[in-house]
């Protein structure tokens, strides 16, 4: 192996496969890229066994070749080189050795043929997405993603399809995300792909993915693997075989309290309150009056915090305890002005949605289950 690449194409390839590499794996050869050179193209490869990230970039190919470097090394030698030509040649003793202008390093390197067998995913009837409406979508769901290890069921977003439309829903049990989003392509799929769990890890690699405007992101899956490519750059993650929660039994259908309030005032409100809650619930008590909200929170080592606000709501007194971060996170992705509280009383959960409409984006809804106080 023996080839020539730019490092300002060669860099932003390398970044993109950090996420991926297996750092903490007990199994050496995870924590290196795959580099394949061949045919005018360097074909580079992350993988966790679990989410594989495969790119390429252009290149003058001297010697076609394979060979594994650690990945973390390579990204950082190479964004320290000034920006110019980089050559990485395959030595006899299995060092990768790196040229540019009078710098020269040697990286050891594993043999490429020990490297884990991918899975070969049929790209041809890959369903294509709008690639800016899917990165916001993804961010408006992934913060609801469970974090807990062993909760399968729920370590995911789940993607429904429908004709012309996709829905994505998260939860972790105390509160869910859902967004239904267009997707012009469906309505020409004579039958939609079954409902796909996407792992948590997947979406946030996907999240990182840029490309021009207009750009579509293709979706697809088989028997065990579901993939994702975007021009050059494909992500493949493994089909998690679970069920997903019965989530519409969540949403409630009697929350007859409406709440309107400013968004930014709402959420600048939260995070001052917030500083005085509890470290580990994170608890702030909201209570209603007519045209009123009153936002407060104690901490016997810290204090005592109150701040209120001028909202929309003309109904009776009540008041619910809500975790701070879980309402502020989803104000930080509503993209309107204005957000409308669906609630009940002190033992129903809250229902979250934006006030207007979002471009490409039919539904947005998000639940949080209350605390008590």
């Amino acid at each position: 192996m023996d080839f020539t690449v730019d490092k300002s194409s060669f860099l932003p390839e390398l970044g993109l496969l950090q996420g991926v590499v297996d750092r903490k794996s007990t199994i050496p050869i995870l924590s290196h890229l795959l580099l394949e050179a061949k045919d005018g193209e360097v074909r580079l490869t992350a993988t966790d066994l679990d989410v594989t990230i495969r790119t390429g970039v252009a290149a003058n190919i001297t010697s076609a070749g394979a060979a594994t470097v650690p990945a973390k090394k390579l990204f950082e030698l190479i964004r320290s080189l000034p920006d110019a030509s980089v050559r990485l040649r395959l030595l006899d003793n299995n060092y990768v050795q790196v040229d540019c202008g009078r710098s020269s390093f040697k990286l050891i390197a594993l043999s490429a043929s020990d490297y884990p067998t991918l899975p070969t995913i049929d790209e041809a009837n890959g369903i294509p997405l709008p690639l800016g409406l899917f990165r916001r979508v993804i961010a408006k769901v992934l913060f609801a993603v469970s974090q807990e290890e062993g909760r399968f069921q729920i370590s995911g977003s789940l993607m429904k399809f429908s004709e012309g439309a996709v829905e994505m829903i998260s939860t972790d049990g105390h509160r869910l995300a859902l967004v239904q989003f267009e997707a012009p392509a469906l309505g020409k799929v004579k039958r939609p792909p079954p409902p796909t769990l996407v792992p948590k890890k997947a979406l946030m690699e996907l999240h990182r993915f840029d490309g021009d405007d207009g750009s579509n992101v293709f979706f697809g899956s088989s028997e065990n693997h579901l993939f994702f490519r975007l021009g050059g750059r494909q992500l493949l993650a493994r089909s998690l075989d679970v069920k997903f929660p019965d989530y519409e039994k969540v949403i409630g259908k009697d929350n007859d309290r409406k709440v309107k309030a400013q968004v930014t005032d709402l959420a600048s409100a939260l995070r001052r309150v917030a500083l005085f809650s509890s470290d580990r619930s994170r608890a702030v008590r909201l209570e209603f009056s007519p045209g009123e909200l009153i936002l407060s929170s104690a901490n016997p080592d810290l204090g005592e915090a109150r701040e209120t606000l001028p909202v929309d709501y003309d109904g009776e007194k009540f008041f619910i305890g809500l975790n701070a971060q879980y309402l502020a996170d989803f104000l930080s992705e509503i993209e309107t002005t204005e957000v409308l509280l669906n609630l009940k009383d002190e033992n129903t959960h809250c229902l979250g949605a934006p006030v207007g409409s979002l471009a490409g984006i039919s539904r947005y809804l998000y639940v949080v289950m209350p605390m008590r106080l």
